[in-house]
């Protein structure tokens, strides 16, 4: 049986939809790695900052370290602005299938409506046969 044209686009919309959540969930990933990177790299300038011994012998491999998650953090921030603008376009090509979808619902209502009218029309006009 075939569907209507207001069904597949609201098919379309759920799987829209679906690609949307999936873009936010990647971004949320993300800004988790990136929390996780700042924590670290704030635990590693109060380390150096300490007056521990353990913590100035290792300073070196503690700056090391610093950098890497320098670097990675600034990776994240761009993988970020990437999937933040991911999930807007997503949200709008799921916003205007939506809209698609109601105006398409609509016509099919009025179709219906027109046709239902006219089926009343015609039965009416048979019925009252010549005179």
């Amino acid at each position: 049986m075939s569907a209507s044209r207001s069904e597949k686009l609201a098919r379309l919309v759920r799987v829209q939809r679906q690609i949307e959540r999936m873009a936010e969930y990647e971004l949320s990933l993300t800004l988790s790695a990136q929390a996780r990177a700042d924590e670290t790299q704030e635990a590693l300038v109060q380390a150096v900052g300490s007056f521990n011994p353990i913590h100035t012998a290792m300073s070196h491999q503690y700056a090391q370290r610093f950098q890497r998650l320098s670097a990675k953090s600034q990776m994240l921030a761009g993988a970020i602005k990437v999937q933040e603008r991911k999930v807007l376009t997503e949200k709008t090509k799921a916003d205007r299938l939506a809209e698609q979808a109601d105006r398409a619902a609509e016509a099919e209502d009025r179709v219906a409506t027109d046709e239902s009218l006219f089926d009343l029309l015609d039965s009416t006009l048979k019925g009252s046969g010549p005179y």
